[in-house]
């Protein structure tokens, strides 16, 4: 499928999906470095927070047990009556907006509770919280172990729901009683709600933010890619007239050679046998003696021979036009044919190596190569004086097929070669022209010493 795309959407593929790539990478990368560095600073606020709660409640307690301590400790006073003033004093001490003690005995009995005065003197040992702990057990085995620390759900007045809350709490042993508070650490979990969305808000940022700049490089690859598309439209315009141009003078060049090949080769020899027809003509008419029935058959015999070698030249000219045997038998009978030709014309020696020798290969190609070797041959016969041998080779890969042709002649020096002769080097370019048609390139290796070498090579 990506094969059959147009080359201009490959380029563009291949220049926006790595940029899709790397900017959804580092999208990803950076939301989930965000999202990591959030939760790091959630777990760090919430253990800060919590160790300094943990220090507040300490402190609330022991600010609470210095309140009864005197009397907690006094040996003298009587034990109900001690009870009774430790009971007053705790329950009338508060901190802060929902801060207070609350006192049980040992066996779950509420003593003190000044907010909710109604659970006194009820035994709420197995009561649970709304995630079902037993509270009351917990803050009872923490404070017979020296004191300790309890979470759990309870309501708080000021929310008017029930919320997670710290609790501490310390033994009376003497009484057999179990003295608390609490703080409240709903705030806690906001704090690290409100990081987490802090960090969700920088990541959907990021995620924008990267949004907009494949956005943006993609509007200008495309922007680029028009004004690319639009040069490359004007440059192939430019181009498509210029091939126009020459496919143009090609053809006149063309009916300019059969013009002359026309007029100066079978036009002559008409004439030359309308001559000979017409003066025999006059021979017969005066009647002529016998004596000139010699000259009336070499009048004859002269115009049979003239029209043989017009007949030949018309199937030089035609064959020269269109080989029927290119068509027929292919390229390889084709170049042997014209090197056959070649050399009874020229007498110069002819080696044709093919490798193509058992296989068609596609027609325009076929007949690009006919036609360039046919160009090289006239070249040499006209240009390349002293030439003793001529040497073509035809070799074929899986992609691509070249042919060389190369003669020992005398060559010529490409830099000078139009300035010397504007008529000269027609043929080259002729050549190069259907090189570049086929998308081929071709090289021309050529010096006075050394001879001249024509390579082509062109894709299947």
């Amino acid at each position: 499928m990506y094969s059959s795309l147009p080359y201009k959407t490959k380029i563009a593929l291949l220049t926006l999906i790595p940029l899709i790539i790397v900017v959804t990478a580092i999208a990803a990368v950076t939301i989930k470095q965000t999202n990591q560095l959030a939760t790091i600073q959630a777990r760090a606020f919430q253990s800060e927070l919590l160790t300094n709660k943990k220090a507040e409640l300490k402190n609330y307690i022991e600010l609470g047990y210095s309140a009864i301590k005197s009397i907690y400790e006094d040996p003298y006073i009587e034990e109900r009556y001690a009870q009774q003033e430790a009971y007053n004093i705790l329950k009338n001490m508060e901190f802060g907006e929902d801060g207070y003690f609350f006192v049980y005995n040992y066996q779950g009995v509420n003593i003190a509770h000044p907010r909710k005065p109604e659970l006194e003197g009820k035994n709420l040992f197995n009561f649970q919280d709304a995630n079902g702990k037993y509270l009351i057990q917990d803050l009872i085995t923490q404070a017979k172990q020296g004191g300790g620390f309890t979470r759990y759900l309870w309501d708080k007045p000021s929310a008017g729901k029930a919320v997670e809350k710290l609790g501490y709490s310390i033994g009376l042993d003497k009484w057999q009683w179990m003295v608390g508070t609490g703080l409240y650490i709903d705030d806690i979990e906001k704090g690290v709600v409100a990081i987490k969305e802090k960090a969700q808000k920088t990541s959907r940022n990021t995620l924008f933010l990267m949004s907009m700049i494949a956005i943006a490089a993609t509007l200008l690859i495309a922007l680029i890619g028009f004004l690319i598309n639009l040069s490359e439209g004007k440059l192939a315009t430019e181009k498509m007239r210029e091939l126009t141009h020459k496919t143009v003078n090609f053809q006149e060049d063309e009916r300019k050679r059969v013009s002359r090949e026309l007029h100066d080769g079978i036009n002559q020899l008409l004439v030359s046998v309308s001559y000979k027809l017409d003066s025999l003509k006059q021979k017969l008419s005066k009647h002529a003696a016998i004596n000139s029935e010699t000259d009336i058959n070499q009048t004859i015999d002269d115009a049979s021979d003239i029209l043989s070698g017009s007949i030949q030249e018309v199937r030089r000219i035609s064959r020269d036009l269109r080989p029927t045997l290119l068509d027929d038998l292919g390229l390889a009978a084709a170049l042997e044919s014209l090197a056959d030709d070649f050399s009874e014309r020229t007498h110069i020696s002819f080696e044709l190596d093919n490798e193509c020798q058992d296989e068609r290969l596609p027609h325009e190609i076929e007949t690009a190569f006919y036609r360039i070797v046919q160009e090289a041959l006239t070249n040499i016969e006209k240009h390349a004086l002293s030439a003793k041998h001529v040497i073509l080779k035809l070799v074929k890969t899986p992609k691509r097929v070249t042919l060389s042709i190369s003669n020992d002649g005398i060559g010529f020096n490409k830099s000078t070669l139009d300035q010397t002769n504007p008529d000269r080097g027609l043929g080259l370019r002729n050549m190069k022209d259907r090189t570049e048609l086929l998308d081929g390139f071709m090289s021309v290796n050529s010096s006075p010493e050394k001879g001249t070498t024509v390579i082509v090579n062109l894709p299947l």
